[in-house]
């Protein structure tokens, strides 16, 4: 069921992007760049589930209308699953704290500064309780090592209480108060999640349901410190946010044009809604080729030159913080993380971009890139102490990759 919300969610903000370029911006001086560096945050699916892990397939590997069967393999040799591509490391569980080390180490020496997770809230509905045990996982995750962490709420999850009668109409103001409760109490203050011009940053994919400000207004007014608020780029003036964060784009690729105006067009689509940057996060993305039913074009990913553009236009202008979209949803093939199909390109395009930015600084190499998967793969044999596997996640989180490649050395051969 939850599937079918993040379908609609999606098509509503696909549709939404074909004709951006389109619009008038509005005309106020532009602020002068801010010197210092790039806030690079990962969308992240909190949602993947196996059998090992959580005594079952989640649907996001086997598909909710049609059945894929991951146990199975197709006739490329990989799993059988709901996506045109595969995970490098595996088919895994968002809960796994293995997975999580590994996917937080490859961030962290690839130039990534944190996580931002698609999350439904707290209700005990659907598939949400699954999803917010994964994402409570990956803040502790987070903590350990030194990332940021901040959430995109879905409001649609609402809606899906409404139509199961797990909530009245009158009662949305109260539910909504009650999760910002919550995620004062017990995500906001930690030292881990991101603050953003001085606040708690709070992302709504939306609004798609609580179209009403007051609604959001009221739910703020009930916590001490009211978040940075951003919505979607066509949507967040609905909810009264701050600003508005873009997604995924087709229009700058249009026709046959130009290197100069493919990024001229990244930079119009970045501020057809504000010229204002503390009102844009701007959006990164390798491209999209999704699986589903209502099937929408794809975005090519022109042997990582699409990252690579958005990536640019987007270091190279005003805006503090880029969203990079997605670190891992299989299902409209965003995916940033390391993969059969596109090995490392995406993370070395990510790191090489951070080197750009920093200089000699930023000493990390492709080839640090693949220790996290070593150290995975290691910790799944299981045959290795775990003592000495920590000793060499700790190494990697310090950026010590050189004593980590000579352990991993030692481990492999053993």
């Amino acid at each position: 069921m939850n599937r079918g919300l993040e379908q609609m969610r999606r098509l509503a903000v696909v549709l939404a992007g074909f004709a951006l370029t389109s619009c008038g911006a509005r005309e106020q001086p532009t602020p002068a760049p801010e010197t210092g560096k790039k806030i690079l945050m990962a969308h992240y699916m909190p949602w993947y589930m196996t059998p090992a892990i959580r005594g079952e397939w989640g649907g996001h590997w086997t598909g909710f209308e049609t059945k894929h069967h991951p146990d199975q393999t197709t006739t490329n040799g990989l799993p059988d699953i709901w996506s045109n591509y595969h995970p490098l490391i595996g088919l895994y569980d968002s809960t796994d704290p293995d997975v999580l080390e590994c996917h937080l180490l490859q961030m962290k020496l690839a130039g990534i500064d944190g996580v931002i997770p698609d999350w439904y809230g707290i209700s005990d509905t659907a598939d949400y309780p699954a999803i917010h045990k994964a994402t409570s996982a990956l803040f502790d995750a987070c903590g350990k090592f030194g990332m940021k962490f901040a959430v995109s709420y879905e409001d649609r999850s609402v809606q899906l209480l409404i139509d199961w009668k797990k909530l009245q109409r009158d009662q949305i103001t109260n539910h909504l108060a009650e999760t910002m409760q919550w995620l004062q109490k017990e995500w906001f203050t930690k030292p881990q999640y991101l603050q953003y011009r001085g606040r708690p940053l709070f992302l709504n994919f939306g609004p798609i349901y609580l179209t009403d400000r007051a609604v959001w207004d009221a739910a703020f007014k009930t916590i001490p410190n009211r978040p940075s608020f951003y919505a979607l780029h066509h949507l967040w003036k609905k909810a009264g946010g701050d600003g508005g964060f873009t997604w995924i784009h087709w229009d700058p690729w249009e026709g046959t044009p130009t290197e100069a105006r493919i990024r001229e067009r990244i930079r119009e689509v970045f501020t057809y809604f504000s010229t204002n940057r503390d009102e844009v996060i701007v959006s990164a993305y390798p491209g999209f080729d999704d699986v589903y039913a209502q099937h929408q074009r794809p975005l090519d990913y022109r042997g990582g030159k699409t990252l690579q553009e958005t990536l640019e236009v987007g270091m190279e202008g005003q805006w503090p913080l880029i969203q990079l979209v997605t670190w891992n949803d299989y299902g409209e093939g965003t995916m940033i993380e390391p993969t059969h199909e596109f090995g490392y390109t995406f993370l070395e395009i990510i790191q090489q971009a951070r080197r750009k930015e920093l200089g000699r600084v930023f000493t990390f190499t492709a080839e640090d890139l693949r220790l996290p998967s070593r150290l995975y793969a290691l910790r799944k044999k299981g045959n290795v102490p775990a003592a000495e596997l920590d000793r060499i996640s700790q190494l990697l989180n310090k950026g010590a990759c050189s004593e980590a490649r000579t352990l991993l050395d030692a481990q492999e051969r053993t």
